[in-house]
């Protein structure tokens, strides 16, 4: 299975709940947005609603009719209802746990399940059949995988293999950088990080595990991780001498930042 980028950024939207995540993406991008939650058959039961699994659209929020229209998707919107109604009876109720034939899992797994109650987990998805475009946005961060540049060890080949001094190649990896910097100064962050989405150092994150993370948290453990093979972008691009030293080093980045300094 091939390697992708994954650019992860900090954001200050307002994660309160769907309706207020949707009204301020909205006022920042120019997109429109129907927001809601997916809804299993199971749970609408237990909630006393007699329905099949289906996708529930709350509300809608047209800026313009030319904009492309996203989905904004709570994950756990069901969830909180249901917690609502049961309280933490509901994680030792078999009937909630779908896909355990029945039983209970383990406490572990109910524990992550309780953390879905605070941890705000929001798809942002294009309604598109042609087209893949989506945000996963959590609490302090959230990915972007809205623009594409290339797989993970392509980017890697850009830096390390002198890529860099071609035309073609930095202008593609400009275009892909400010369209990364549109989103994520829009919605109140200053930089973005590039983690390959199945590292074998990095323990999930980047592949979702971020979810539950803090922007410190996650600096922090990216740093830990992957220092010092991790690659400043706009240092490279911009400081022959540091440039020098990680081509030098011999090896591939295991991860690069970017504060857009160079392009702002």
């Amino acid at each position: 299975m091939g390697h992708d980028i994954s650019p992860i950024a900090n954001h200050k939207l307002n994660t309160k709940d769907v309706k207020v995540l949707a009204e301020d993406i909205c006022s920042r991008i120019d997109i429109n947005i129907e927001y809601g939650y997916w809804g299993q058959k199971e749970h609408f039961k237990l909630l006393g609603e007699n329905k099949d699994d289906e996708n529930v659209i709350l509300g809608k929020i047209i800026k313009n009719e030319k904009f492309k229209t996203f989905r904004l998707i709570d994950e756990s919107y069901q969830l909180k209802q249901l917690h609502q109604k049961y309280g933490d009876n509901l994680f030792y109720n078999p009937e909630y746990w779908i896909y355990y034939d029945g039983k209970l899992p383990e406490e572990k797994w109910i524990n992550e399940e309780r953390k879905e109650l605070v941890i705000p987990n929001f798809e942002l998805t294009l309604i598109s059949s042609d087209e893949t475009e989506y945000l996963s946005i959590h609490k302090e961060l959230y990915s972007n995988d809205i623009p594409y540049y290339s797989r993970w060890w392509s980017f890697c080949r850009l830096f390390t293999e002198s890529n860099f001094d071609n035309f073609e190649y930095l202008e593609g990896l400009l275009e892909f950088r400010k369209e990364l910097m549109k989103y994520t100064l829009a919605f109140g962050g200053d930089k973005i990080y590039y983690l390959d989405d199945q590292s074998s150092v990095l323990e999930g994150v980047g592949q979702g595990s971020e979810w539950e993370l803090s922007w410190t948290e996650f600096e922090k453990f990216v740093a830990d991780k992957t220092l010092p093979l991790m690659l400043d972008i706009p240092q490279f691009l911009t400081n022959r001498n540091y440039r020098n030293e990680f081509i030098e080093k011999k090896e591939y980045p295991l991860s690069f930042i970017d504060d857009f300094s160079d392009i702002k």
